[in-house]
């Protein structure tokens, strides 16, 4: 366990007891982001838990647009050189069942109410009026039914997989991990040398943040097995606890040429490229924004907001109802970084 002061704002973390909570999320998402939980624990063990758990891997992967962080959330909350996973989950199962509820899911990006969601946990016409507003990212009724009127279930079947995940094969692979915490560690601290928190985890995401506080406290977090290169979490001003949380995979990039190719293949679309170079030059924009300068349709830029969000060269920011958009700086540069080496263009 790491907990140390960098700057006077700012905390450097690392937490091995959330490790198993980011396992956890990343094999119920399918490892679509990494397969180090397969490497760890093997592909029988993974298979046999898909097994034993197919409520929550079911569940999860109807609501998963829908609940792209889960608990991820109370961390926010939770957070302390105490923090275990025992304490995570005590913490979070002891809310009342709408906040856990709520606070897994965006449900003001689809125009739903809380009183719409607490009518819809026993009332069946407001569960299938709320289920019509996201329908399109939850193509399942039973399970989205399930995820809303189960949920404390739900929840139990995860933490009950994170415990599982809770190996000395973890922990060996975490012990692996430790030159690469340390660099991070490092670059961290010079990092705040130059700069502030702010600008320091935007230099690290390769993204300019269109929410930007004012934050009190910023934490800087390695993790090993969480989805995503970035995960970045904060609290709204005058909130409890006004503090931003940013997690960094300590993992190695994987570039070959199969994602390289992919890449390009999203950059060579005259209007996906429109939308590149307007976000580049006028910083986040919600979906309607970019629709209206370029004139489409928004189910077009949709289309290719997903396109370019899959293949990591545009960036994601959940702002109460909208989502902002933006340029994945660092993901442009390691490719043009590629083609440089690869063409040999530096000789």
């Amino acid at each position: 366990m790491i907990w140390e002061a960098v700057s006077e704002a700012c905390t450097f973390a690392f937490l091995p007891a959330l490790e198993p909570l980011f396992g956890a999320r990343a094999l119920v998402g399918g490892e679509m982001d990494h397969h180090v939980c397969t490497d760890i624990f093997g592909a029988e063990q993974v298979a046999d838990w898909k097994r034993r758990y197919r409520f929550l891997f079911g569940t999860y992967d109807a609501v998963k647009r829908l609940s792209p962080s889960g608990v991820q959330d109370f961390l926010l909350d939770t957070l302390s050189p105490e923090l275990t996973a025992e304490h995570f989950q005590s913490c979070v199962l002891s809310r009342p069942a709408m906040e856990r509820l709520w606070r897994q899911c965006g449900w003001e990006y689809f125009g739903i109410s809380a009183d719409e969601l607490e009518a819809a946990l026993t009332d069946d016409g407001m569960l299938t009026q709320i289920y019509e507003r996201v329908e399109t990212v939850c193509a399942d009724f039973l399970a989205f039914s399930a995820f809303v009127r189960q949920n404390e279930r739900y929840l139990r079947d995860f933490f009950a997989l994170a415990q599982e995940m809770n190996t000395p094969a973890l922990r060996a692979a975490l012990e692996a991990h430790t030159e690469q915490i340390e660099a991070l560690r490092e670059k961290t601290r010079d990092g705040l040398r130059r700069m502030e928190p702010l600008a320091f985890a935007q230099e690290l995401m390769g993204k300019t943040f269109y929410h930007r506080g004012p934050y009190e406290t910023f934490f800087i977090l390695p993790s090993l097995l969480m989805p995503f290169a970035y995960v970045r979490l904060f609290y709204d001003e005058g909130t409890p606890h006004n503090r931003m949380l940013l997690f960094c995979t300590v993992r190695s990039a994987e570039r070959g040429q199969a994602r390289i190719l992919a890449e390009l293949k999203a950059l060579a679309d005259p209007t996906r490229y429109q939308i590149l170079m307007l976000l580049a030059r006028n910083g986040p924009c919600k979906g309607q924004d970019v629709a209206r300068a370029l004139h489409l349709a928004p189910s077009t830029v949709s289309h290719h907001m997903t396109e370019l969000r899959d293949n990591g060269l545009v960036t994601e920011e959940q702002v109460r109802s909208a989502k902002l958009f933006g340029v994945s700086r660092n993901t442009v540069k390691e490719l043009l970084s590629t083609i440089s080496s690869d063409l040999r263009l530096e000789e």
